[in-house]
């Protein structure tokens, strides 16, 4: 008998303690929550065609060697992908604040100088955010061939969207399919 009170009570506040284990979780918010090594650059839905290769996490002098260079970042990661044989890129950099975040991309825009026909920036929109195209050129078989770039702020984030390819309808799909 003492043996069976022992165990409902034993049962009893076994209960009593998963309960508190079982309450739902509160929902994390994509952005804030980040982790930057994967979360904003590994997509859990990669467009038809594209194969992710991996990601890794970006030195911050080299952020402000290539991208802007304002102070506030945290960090930065960046996802790389493939499809045809064209290397595609997704670049997060977490800063301090939205100002900051803001503050990157009026630097990153500046580093570019206006071109001789067309415009280089282009404002666009996707999954509920403003982007900037960028349009840049580089020299390939002696021929000017268009490179894009998509960049926008989520909150305290940059997203940076880039390919090696001359169709910005691809590199927009990419973009796009970040959900950010």
């Amino acid at each position: 008998m003492n043996m069976k009170v022992l165990m409902v009570s034993f049962i009893a506040l076994l209960l009593v303690a998963m309960s508190g284990c079982t309450e739902p979780a509160e929902p994390e918010d994509p952005v804030t929550n980040a982790d930057l090594s994967v979360d904003g650059v590994a997509l859990e839905n990669i467009p038809e065609g594209f194969e992710y290769l991996g990601a890794h996490s970006l030195e911050l002098e080299d952020v402000k060697a290539s991208y802007a260079d304002v102070t506030g970042i945290v960090q930065a990661s960046e996802g790389i992908y493939q499809r045809d044989s064209v290397d595609y890129f997704i670049i997060a950099i977490e800063l301090e604040s939205a100002e900051a975040a803001e503050e990157f991309i009026t630097q990153y825009k500046a580093g570019f100088v206006p071109l001789a026909n067309g415009d280089r920036f282009v404002e666009e929109s996707f999954n509920g955010h403003d982007a900037t195209r960028v349009t840049k050129y580089i020299t390939a078989n002696a021929t000017q061939v268009p490179r894009y770039h998509y960049v926008w702020t989520n909150e305290n984030f940059v997203f940076l969207v880039k390919g090696n390819t001359d169709d910005n309808t691809v590199v927009m799909d990419l973009a796009e399919a970040t959900g950010f």
